[in-house]
């Protein structure tokens, strides 16, 4: 019902795509003038907002061409990954389009678009959380809480001042769960023919 994001060869490859991120990440960092380098305008940052966009765009494809509830689960994948890239973006309140994304009443106009959204969905599909549940807290759905533990890893660091590298494992960790997210999200899509298929059969 679900398409598989914890198949052997998928996860051999995200796995060493996210050890060549690390590395690059490594390389491409001055780890002596970190102020800059981890500043909004940093590559990292940067990476991250590209990361987000482009995995909210691979899990609403997925969720497009996936049926049932994994088109549920993607969707609402492809939500927490708009939120997170609002989180991260970062923009000086030059114009009236900056200075509303800067504000509190963007946050709330965003939450209650996105609650809005999530509920009318769960009303019309409410068949589908059962399955959905069911799945998220199952072990197939491990890749997603170990993109979930980098991050928590990345905020223990953040917290770690008396650490001279705090700042890179705290912006790299991140990236890397972003970019985990992204795999997963590219998986939701390359994996939709199969999941339609066995919706079919069922």
């Amino acid at each position: 019902m679900f398409p598989s994001y914890s198949s052997r060869g998928f996860i051999g490859l995200t796995i060493a795509l996210l050890l060549l991120n690390a590395v690059f990440f490594y390389l491409v960092t001055d780890l002596n003038n970190l102020t800059v380098e981890m500043g909004e305008e940093g590559l990292l940052e940067n990476l991250q907002l590209i990361y987000l966009g482009l995995a909210a765009l691979a899990f609403l494809i997925g969720g497009l061409r996936s049926e049932g509830p994994a088109r549920m689960f993607a969707i609402g994948m492809c939500l927490l990954m708009l939120i997170f890239f609002f989180r991260e973006l970062e923009v000086e309140p030059t114009g009236p389009v900056s200075g509303y994304i800067k504000s509190h009443a963007f946050r709330w106009h965003e939450a209650i678009l996105v609650i809005g959204f999530a509920a009318v969905y769960i009303f019309l599909h409410s068949a589908y959380v059962r399955p959905v549940l069911q799945f998220v807290f199952s072990r197939k759905a491990w890749p997603f809480y170990m993109a979930a533990a980098l991050i928590l890893f990345g905020e223990v660091f953040e917290k770690m001042d008396s650490f001279a590298y705090h700042e890179f494992f705290e912006e790299a960790l991140e990236s890397l769960s972003y970019f985990m997210l992204l795999c997963l999200g590219i998986r939701s899509i390359v994996a939709a023919p199969a999941q339609k298929q066995s919706v079919k059969a069922a």
